[in-house]
């Protein structure tokens, strides 16, 4: 593993993997505004992959000859550091992961509901693990509120297309 292309390969290989976790976080991000990219978990891979290429890439410029052999030491030095870095990204990474796997069995009785978007809101409003009875209360009042007014409009639908109405 001590040939330099062989390192740009894999380099590249995750500037591609870190692009691609970009781009999809992005539309994610775009598309639920005012949520935090420190909570979306494409970004944090993303920039994770990135960080790896570039630690790739520097490795095998110290493995050349392009550089005086002074600067191998400090090199050494940042690609520690960028490790480092990655590291902690992939335990942010994991814990979300940890964390959307406990919230997501919480939430599946809301996910079956009559359309998406409770399942959606019934996400966006479940932040942590201590939420306030009287704001739960509130959000089930809300989703029984939609439930009833989305049937009531198929129950329209339905009168609408059998004539009826």
């Amino acid at each position: 593993m001590s040939d330099p292309r062989i390192l740009i390969i894999f380099g590249l290989f995750f500037v591609v993997l870190g692009g691609y976790n970009l781009v999809v976080g992005r539309r994610r991000l775009l598309a639920h505004p005012g949520s935090s990219p420190l909570k979306q978990v494409n970004i944090l891979t993303g920039s994770e992959y990135l960080l790896l290429a570039l630690v790739f890439f520097i490795s095998a410029l110290a493995r050349t000859t392009l550089l005086p052999a002074w600067t191998a030491p400090y090199l050494l030095g940042v690609s520690f550091a960028l490790l480092i870095i990655s590291l902690v990204l992939a335990v942010m990474v994991v814990r979300m992961g940890f964390r959307g796997r406990t919230a997501s069995g919480q939430s599946s009785e809301t996910a079956s509901g009559a359309d998406g978007s409770q399942a959606k809101a019934a996400a966006q409003t479940t932040t942590g693990p201590e939420i306030d009875p009287a704001l739960k209360e509130a959000q089930r009042r809300e989703r029984r509120r939609r439930r009833l007014e989305y049937r009531r409009k198929r129950a329209e639908q339905r009168r609408r297309r059998a004539g009826k109405a």
